[in-house]
């Protein structure tokens, strides 16, 4: 009865030989130097790279010429040092772990998907504009949020601050933040629409691809109850069992709690229907 419950066949999923991290980071790593090797020295102290304008998201190229293929390439283009480093560390904690579930294949669409999507929304708010949007930010909000809604009790530690988060609480807090540097137009230089459209590329992505396995990393979002109407909680009991008043909630809705939540999110009252199933399934052996 226990042992064919989702979270006990989770890990059972883990998979050997995956390809898919490595390769984007090689990827990645590859295009940074190509971006490096033909950069020059313009007029004003700018500095300009061919395969940089060849290649990233221009709104205005993208409409008029119809290069519809920078939707794809931009995110493998980087703006220096740093920002390849953090999105490429980015990719190797929160892809190697997603990858080993869901296997090289099925993440490489999640990555790719998450990318375009995040280009498109980016490129729904700056059209007519000349901005440029290069780097892997979009893909690799669609990782984290695909992390944490298959890892949620996961803990990861910050940096700065060095305190200890859950995976979850971790990507709700990033999406709280890009979305309020978004609407306030903070830091102008770093493309939070983008990061926007990758969380919501992944989310949606994560829910169709695994329904019933996931965490929904926005249920916290709940509506009010309407007074004088109750749900029916009316279960009716197997034979041989009985019902109290304790066990409104049924084992197998306890045990998919358990799946996405983890034991410490059970009720003292849940927690004692859980143990009158065990004990009645042992005294029935």
């Amino acid at each position: 009865m226990f042992s064919d419950r989702r979270y006990n066949r989770k890990f059972s999923n883990y998979r050997a030989g995956n390809y898919a991290v490595p390769t984007i980071i090689l990827i990645n790593v590859i295009v940074f130097i190509l971006q490096q090797i033909t950069t020059t020295k313009g007029s004003y102290g700018f500095s300009y790279s061919s395969v940089t304008y060849s290649f990233a998201l221009i709104p205005e190229v993208v409409v008029k010429n119809y290069e519809i293929w920078r939707l794809f390439t931009y995110m493998f283009l980087h703006g220096g040092f740093w920002h390849i480093a953090l999105n490429m560390w980015g990719v190797y904690l929160f892809g190697s772990m997603l990858e080993q579930y869901m296997g090289s294949k099925k993440f490489i669409m999640l990555y790719l998907v998450s990318g375009v999507f995040a280009g498109i929304f980016w490129m729904l708010f700056n059209l007519g504009a000349m901005s440029v949007c290069i780097g892997a930010s979009g893909a690799l909000f669609g990782v984290l949020i695909g992390a944490a809604m298959l890892f949620p009790n996961s803990m990861i530690m910050l940096l700065i601050p060095p305190i200890p988060l859950k995976l979850r609480t971790f990507a709700i807090i990033y999406a709280l933040i890009e979305t309020f540097s978004a609407i306030s137009g903070f830091d102008g230089q770093v493309a939070h629409l983008a990061h926007i459209g990758g969380l919501i590329a992944g989310y949606i992505i994560m829910r169709i691809m695994y329904p019933k396995e996931v965490f929904d990393i926005f249920k916290f979002i709940k509506f009010p109850s309407i007074k004088g109407v109750q749900k029916n909680t009316s279960v009716k009991a197997p034979k041989g069992w009985k019902m109290t008043s304790a066990s409104a909630t049924s084992v197998d809705e306890i045990l998919d709690k358990i799946s996405k939540n983890g034991v410490n999110s059970l009720t003292e009252e849940e927690v004692t229907v859980l143990k009158q199933a065990r004990e009645k399934m042992r005294s029935s052996r």
